[in-house]
């Protein structure tokens, strides 16, 4: 059995005496160097398109929007209680008097 294991393990190192290291050609990584250089992109103000900000950008819109509808309804509301009250005063100046159902 040992002398199996020995076969076996001598067979596999003459495996790696044959081997050479990898290499590159000449100047590969100044050319490498050279591309990535080149298609860098420019420096300058991008707007990030990333789903989180998008997301983030469009619950704020949202946000934004919900809360003027909100304030447009209660002073809509507002409007329609005072109107009538004034409506409700000028009537009542001319000793008149106003039915509430329109």
């Amino acid at each position: 059995m040992e002398k199996k294991k020995t076969i076996l393990v001598d067979e596999h190192l003459q495996a790696f005496t044959g081997m050479q290291e990898a290499g590159t050609d000449d100047f590969f990584f100044t050319r490498l160097k050279a591309r990535m250089e080149r298609e860098r992109p420019a420096a300058g103000f991008r707007f990030p398109l990333h789903p989180a900000w998008i997301l983030g950008s469009l619950v704020l819109l949202l946000a934004i929007n919900s809360f003027m509808l909100l304030q447009e309804f209660k002073t809509k509301k507002k409007n329609d209680t005072a109107d009538l009250s004034s409506l409700q005063r000028f009537a009542a100046s001319y000793d008149q008097s106003l039915s509430t159902s329109y």
